[in-house]
């Protein structure tokens, strides 16, 4: 592409080389060509830099020169030279979009942004342009406006097959599952069954649940194409979700030997030992997730720490997934802040009061979306720095490392009491929190979330007062459960959607949780207060693949699905044990 375009300039003087200037030092440009051709960057910085002394404002020969010092690393350089090509040729579309990715290197994303806009704008069928402006809206986490570029692009292009894997690929990671599966569906229809059709097929049937039908599109596209790494990554996962986990690992490791290194592989063979409780090997996997795409954003952590001594330094721990990883991680903390000079401690807003009341040792502090660390924090003053995920590799290698606990985290006592004295108004009984749906639909909510009404056998159970513990839109279902089976169900919104530190002094007054897997679990076993949890067949690698226990929360009993999708057994246990929790109650 980038030999097609210099050829151009010498084949197309009229049109590539606007001004008689260029046409005067087009020798010194074929001479450039050549060496460009042959890799000879130094030799064309050089014909070029002497060719501007005579034409300073030639906009090719600045572009091309700009284009060597690119390949030399001399970014900044190359800038001036770009800048200076534009000036002359404000119309030179691959002179704005080499600007926009220099500038997208140097992290200046709304430079790198108006530069790409403007090479869109000058020709908006070339979709290396569009796609360069989605990169850049990638990179500022502006997902929704990259896949609507996305879009347009494809729209210039529908034959390319590439744009449609990345299309596909963009909608599954903003959780348009359904809007991905309808445009594969309809690529095979138009393209028929060809490699990238059906790798977008398979990983639209991953996204939307469907995992017979990803395993056999997985399977298809590898008739196809059989060295294809990311394909048994698909493949592997929907095999590890059908509970098929040795078949799974086979592909993860299949994919790993087509690219030795491939983090994507890495990380997922090291997810399934954690689930299988080798812990040592799958801290190791699980530590190339800082090298796959849905990591590429984190903010850079160095010096990172590499479990030596913290006697004497200072040590900043940086947060990341979601709220029960937070909360689950932060067992680790005790051990750092004790042993550290010093220890600082981000976490999600909705943890700060109570991260703050259960490491009084440490300094706590929140941060929003943008992650940026706040000036009460002095990082120079900081000696290591690490993510709190990456803090098991050091302190859980095995079963005897986790400790044994009656809770980490401290809800407020001023609360507690309050919230027992609100469980007292419903009358006597056993006080229970419920929650019966986890996750979203980026983690796969559908695998792991119940109705109200699927849960009935157990709410129906005679003696027990239920408390809501479950977070987003609940009022409607939980108001028509309440008319229809006669069944209430407390819900005090500002002990669940607002403070998270009002939901834990809520679960400490309560006398028992029972809930699917979600951060309610992590939060109640951190606590150190019982809590039933029902599993699905496959849960995430932190719950294991058998056993009823959970090394992390001492407190925590699990009850498992025998087969994928099989509820009832699981809703029938609870309920015969909680018939005998009710029974010991009242004794």
């Amino acid at each position: 592409m980038l030999k097609n375009l210099l050829i151009n300039l010498i084949r197309a003087p009229a049109q590539a080389l606007r001004a008689k200037r260029d046409d005067r030092e087009l020798p010194a440009l074929e001479s450039a060509v050549t060496a460009f051709n042959a890799r000879n960057y130094e030799e064309v910085v050089r014909v070029c830099k002497a060719a501007i002394v005579r034409e300073p404002h030639s906009a090719q020969i600045n572009h091309l020169c700009a284009r060597a010092l690119r390949e030399l690393d001399r970014n900044q350089d190359a800038e001036l030279h770009l800048m200076a090509a534009v000036a002359a040729d404000p119309e030179l579309a691959e002179a704005h979009a080499d600007i926009a990715t220099v500038r997208l290197q140097g992290k200046d994303l709304p430079g790198a942004e108006a530069s790409a806009r403007r090479a869109v704008a000058l020709n908006g069928a070339e979709s290396r342009y569009r796609l360069l402006l989605v990169d850049i809206l990638e990179a500022a986490g502006r997902n929704k406006d990259a896949l609507a570029e996305l879009s347009i692009a494809q729209e210039y292009a529908p034959d390319s097959l590439d744009l449609l894997v990345r299309l596909s690929e963009g909608l599954a990671r903003s959780s348009l599952y359904a809007e991905a599966l309808r445009i594969a569906e309809r690529a095979m229809l138009e393209n028929g069954e060809k490699f990238e059709t059906l790798l977008c097929l398979a990983v639209a049937r991953y996204a939307t649940n469907d995992m017979l039908g990803a395993v056999e599109a997985s399977r298809k596209a590898l008739t196809i194409s059989a060295a294809q790494p990311r394909v048994y990554v698909t493949l592997g996962s929907a095999l590890f979700a059908l509970g098929q986990i040795d078949e799974s690992l086979a592909a993860y490791k299949r994919a790993l030997k087509l690219s030795p290194g491939y983090a994507d592989a890495e990380y997922h063979i090291g997810q399934v030992n954690l689930m299988r409780r080798k812990y040592r090997e799958g801290w190791q996997g699980f530590e190339e997730r800082f090298r796959t795409e849905q990591y590429r954003n984190y903010p850079a952590c160095n010096p990172r720490w590499n479990g030596t001594s913290l006697n004497g330094r200072t040590l900043l721990i940086r947060r990341e997934q979601g709220l029960g990883d937070e909360i689950m991680y932060s067992s680790c903390f005790p051990q750092l802040v004790a042993d550290a000079k010093r220890c600082y401690i981000e976490c999600e807003p909705r943890l700060e009061k109570l991260f703050s009341r259960s490491f009084p040792q440490a300094t706590v502090f929140s941060t929003g979306n943008d992650r940026r660390i706040p000036q009460s924090v002095p990082e120079r003053a900081i000696d290591v720095k690490t993510y709190a995920a990456s803090l098991p590799r050091y302190l859980r290698n095995s079963l005897r490392d986790f400790p044994g606990h009656s809770g980490y985290l401290t809800a407020d006592p001023v609360s507690v009491l309050h919230w027992r004295e609100q469980l007292a108004t419903l009358g006597d009984g056993l006080k229970v929190g419920i929650s019966w749906r986890g996750g979203t639909a980026l983690t796969y909510s559908g695998r792991r979330s119940l109705s109200l009404e699927d849960l009935l056998p157990v709410l129906s159970v005679p003696g027990v007062r239920w408390v809501n513990l479950q977070y987003g839109e609940r009022a409607d279902e939980i108001a028509a459960f309440g008319r229809d089976r006669g069944i209430p169900i407390a819900d005090w919104p500002d002990a669940v959607d607002h403070d998270y530190d009002e939901t834990a002094a809520l679960v400490t007054a309560l006398d028992l949780v029972i809930s699917v897997c979600t951060s309610v679990v992590h939060l109640t076993g951190a606590l150190g207060k019982p809590v039933w949890v029902m599993a699905s067949y496959v849960p995430e690698w932190r719950y294991g693949l058998e056993g009823e226990s959970m090394p992390w929360y001492p407190a925590v009993r699990l009850v498992r699905q025998a087969e994928r999708g099989a509820w009832e057994p699981v809703i029938a246990s609870i309920e015969n044990q909680l018939r005998k929790a009710v029974a010991d109650h009242r004794r």
